[in-house]
């Protein structure tokens, strides 16, 4: 047994199949993140010094020419210098692991979801990557989980250093999806608690009456976050591919309902797409950025769409 890092508030105590789940988490958003890291030397932020302000430990991914060589002389300390134009930029994930996350994916509801090869593992390890690009940039992370079983905190506000992303990652590796999301009021509270001016990742699919859900997302508008939606579906779940009448059920409510697809999947694809497009269309109204997360889609390149353009030319705005 293990038990969380010191320096956090953390204080359940950690399996080995956690710490197992941590570590494939971790190397997982490693690859990805050196993958699009690759060739990218810029600064990530733009602008000339004007003050010094502090140090920071040096990460890999940042800036060389930033480091204070006499420090590293006097310590063996390797620290980036930081001044007052360098402002950070608070960045939250929010990660809905309500019931219906847990589709296709044999007793996930009492065990842990697999990381690779479920709908609930692609959306667990989109947000560790998430969290691990923006870590590498320097900028100070947060979670918040919607829903889900198995965690002693379902909040963390956005901090830096190694520590807190270890809990991050810890929270990750041990919840499973489970109960409903009540988007709105879940996205109404986290709404009303990030920081202004932050960045914001919604991972979630979605999966209650977007009408209304859709105008919480005005809560983040209020503070000033830029929101990504991130839609994260199985591409099975909008078409009906099989030949059988089948009896459906919802992980979250248990309601049940027979299908024949000989007379509904015309019918079942047009409902589809306008769910689609209600939801798309709600996200960018609410100042939102909509993103497709496909399960059978490569991470690497949701994650290039969602902020690395970003980060090679410099925060906007700034």
């Amino acid at each position: 047994m293990a038990t969380a890092p010191a320096g956090t508030e953390a204080t359940a105590v950690w399996d080995a199949e956690t710490l197992a789940r941590v570590r494939h988490l971790h190397l997982r958003a490693r690859t990805l993140t050196d993958a699009l890291l690759m060739g990218e030397h810029r600064s990530r932020r733009v602008g000339q010094a004007i003050e010094f302000a502090d140090y920071q430990e040096y990460l890999p991914g940042m800036d060389l020419r930033g480091l204070d060589w006499r420090v590293w002389g006097r310590s063996d300390r390797l620290v980036v210098k930081r001044f007052e134009t360098e402002t950070e930029l608070p960045c939250t994930v929010v990660l809905d692991l309500s019931g219906d996350l847990a589709t296709g994916t044999e007793g996930s509801h009492s065990v842990r979801p697999d990381l690779e090869g479920s709908k609930a593992g692609y959306a667990l390890v989109l947000a560790a990557t998430l969290l691990y690009f923006l870590h590498r940039h320097g900028e100070p992370v947060g979670l918040e989980i919607v829903a889900g079983d198995g965690v002693p905190h379902t909040s963390l506000p956005p901090r830096g250093g190694r520590n807190h992303l270890q809990l991050l990652f810890l929270l990750l590796a041990s919840v499973r999806p489970g109960g409903v999301a009540k988007l709105r009021e879940a996205l109404v509270r986290v709404g009303s608690r990030v920081r202004r001016r932050s960045w914001v990742a919604l991972v979630s699919d979605g999966m209650e009456e977007p009408g209304a859900w859709l105008p919480a997302l005005s809560a983040f508008a209020r503070r000033g976050a830029d929101l990504r939606f991130f839609h994260v579906y199985d591409p099975r779940e909008w078409r009906l591919g099989f030949q059988q009448p089948a009896l459906f059920y919802s992980p979250e409510t248990g309601e049940e309902l027979a299908v024949d697809p000989a007379g509904a999947q015309q019918a079942f694809e047009e409902v589809a797409r306008e769910y689609v497009d209600e939801v798309r269309g709600g996200v960018v109204r609410f100042g939102g950025r909509y993103l497709p997360v496909p399960t059978d889609r490569e991470l690497a390149e949701i994650v290039q769409a969602a902020i690395l353009d970003d980060v090679r030319v410099g925060r906007r705005g700034r």
